[in-house]
């Protein structure tokens, strides 16, 4: 019997891994699966949220690119010709001053449409957070023996880690 194994392993056989291994790889590539999923599905959640916030700072950088591009010729013009007659300027002037007042409301559209705009990325926070989670839980499964399936390890400052 002893003859034969040493036979049949210069043969290059390879004894068979014991089920136990197979079942645990079985178990950790489901789990990895289901890891995968479920994080799919909190970026899609995530990314409808941020579609959602999104809506604001669009419609107010429209309105500034309208304002910027158009500067509203009538309201202008009349303010322009109100200051020639009321303010006695020139022409020249009163236009300088309606055009720099159209360009003014154009800045301030465009900088709260910004700063709105700004927010919008946090939205994936949860899934960048999740995500280092479930990576640092695959490592620490794939790690060895010692590493328990339960029990996923503790990560301080998982945001600061990439």
């Amino acid at each position: 019997m002893v003859d034969e194994t040493t036979m049949n392993l210069q043969n290059e056989s390879k004894p068979t891994p014991p089920s136990g291994v197979a079942n645990d790889m079985a178990e950790l590539t489901s789990d990895v699966m289901s890891l995968a999923q479920l994080q799919f599905e909190l970026f899609t959640t995530d990314c409808r949220t941020g579609m959602r916030g999104l809506l604001t700072p669009v419609v107010l950088l429209l309105g500034a690119g309208i304002a910027a591009i158009g500067t509203v010729p009538v309201g202008l013009l009349l303010m322009a010709e109100l200051l020639v007659q009321v303010a006695g300027l020139s022409r020249v002037a009163a236009l300088s001053i309606a055009v720099l007042s159209g360009l003014l409301m154009a800045v301030v559209l465009g900088a709260v449409g910004w700063s709105v705009s700004r927010g919008v990325g946090r939205v994936f926070k949860r899934s960048r957070e999740e995500l280092i989670r479930n990576l640092a839980w695959i490592k620490h499964s794939l790690h060895g023996p010692e590493a328990s399936p339960t029990k996923p390890p503790q990560i301080d400052g998982a945001t600061s880690q990439e």
